[in-house]
């Protein structure tokens, strides 16, 4: 029989799980992520390491890209110079593979070999690639070999952290007791993005609650989502309402530079706050949908005519109203 660390070192593991996002398109352009350490990682061979999941991936790119079939190498300090095999598709998801499942204590490195399939997270907005067919070893004996699921969970807040339940079917493995186990099997919590997979046999009053918290989660959502699509247009509107200050306080020719800027302010505030409050069924209730879309039509063309009859000035506060845009859009990255 095993000794007991081992196990121990993996429920750890499973405490301490990486954020790691789970697989998506791979663009090693972030600087803030991806560092090349070799060779050309931009249109060429070159190695990148992965600050974010502490990995070594070297291949050949372009554009910063995976190429479709191309064949690169993963490799983890833990995982003391082996490398794994991994392949992208033609929309940058991983098609087939290993995947290094996040890492634990004691030198246990959890792997995922097999294919992926594609998934859209509902609380995610993205189209994922996730574990479909194959062998999830944990690093401490224990093999999962079958089909794989995965059911998209909601979390603390919808948009924020990608999280779900990893649902499996087929053989438990015990390497070192020389035992087999078959069944379904489910995640006994959600998983953030790649961390470690602890699965446990699953019950009937456990899928059902899975099931009916998916369904609750998927209507809670909907308000994450609006209060997220608010949050960005309120930046919009302040980067847009400073631009448009420094303008008109700059202006010689707006009749009163400071009145006009303080009337088109308002206009932009009060249009924002009834679109927002529009009851449903009411001619503007629609932009409650989408409220970027309704602070872009308050500040176009028409709404710019309405604040002075120069054209120097209207053109001028159309280019302030784009920086003020472009500002926002780099704060919010």
């Amino acid at each position: 029989m095993r000794a007991c660390p081992s196990r121990r070192a993996m429920a750890l593991a499973a405490l301490l799980a990486a954020l790691a996002p789970a697989v998506q398109a791979l663009d090693i352009s972030n600087a803030d992520f991806y560092r090349c350490v070799q060779g050309d990682c931009r249109d060429g061979q070159g190695t990148v390491h992965d600050m974010y999941q502490n990995q070594m991936l070297e291949g050949v790119w372009q554009g910063s890209k995976t190429i479709p079939g191309q064949r690169y190498l993963v490799s983890h300090p833990l995982t003391k110079g082996k490398k794994y095999e991994q392949f992208y598709g033609a929309d940058g998801l991983m098609d087939r593979g290993s995947q290094i499942r996040g890492f634990g204590a004691m030198n246990i490195v959890p792997v995922f070999t097999g294919t992926f399939g594609r998934m859209d997270h509902a609380f995610m907005r993205a189209r994922l690639a996730v574990p479909y067919e194959g062998v999830y070893a944990m690093g401490n004996g224990i093999e999962y070999r079958g089909r794989f699921d995965y059911m998209p969970a909601k979390g603390m807040e919808a948009g924020r952290i990608t999280m779900g339940h990893i649902i499996f079917y087929g053989d438990k493995v015990d390497l070192e007791d020389n035992s087999k186990e078959t069944g379904l099997f489910v995640s006994n919590s959600a998983v953030v993005g790649g961390g470690v997979v602890m699965f446990m046999p699953a019950r009937p009053d456990y899928m059902a609650l899975l099931q009916q918290q998916y369904h609750r989660d998927l209507q809670l959502a909907v308000s994450d989502f609006k209060q997220q699509e608010s949050e960005k247009a309120w930046r919009t509107a302040f980067a847009i309402l400073g631009q448009v200050a420094l303008t008109m306080a700059g202006s010689s020719g707006g009749g009163g530079g400071g009145s006009s800027g303080n009337r088109f302010a308002m206009d932009l505030v009060s249009g924002l706050m009834k679109s927002a409050t529009a009851p449903e069924g009411s001619a503007s209730a629609s932009a409650n949908t989408d409220p970027s879309t309704r602070l872009i039509q308050l500040v176009t063309g028409a709404a710019l005519g309405k604040v002075t009859g120069d054209s120097s000035l209207s053109n001028s506060l159309a280019q302030a109203v784009a920086t003020g845009i472009e500002k926002s859009n780099a704060a919010g990255k």
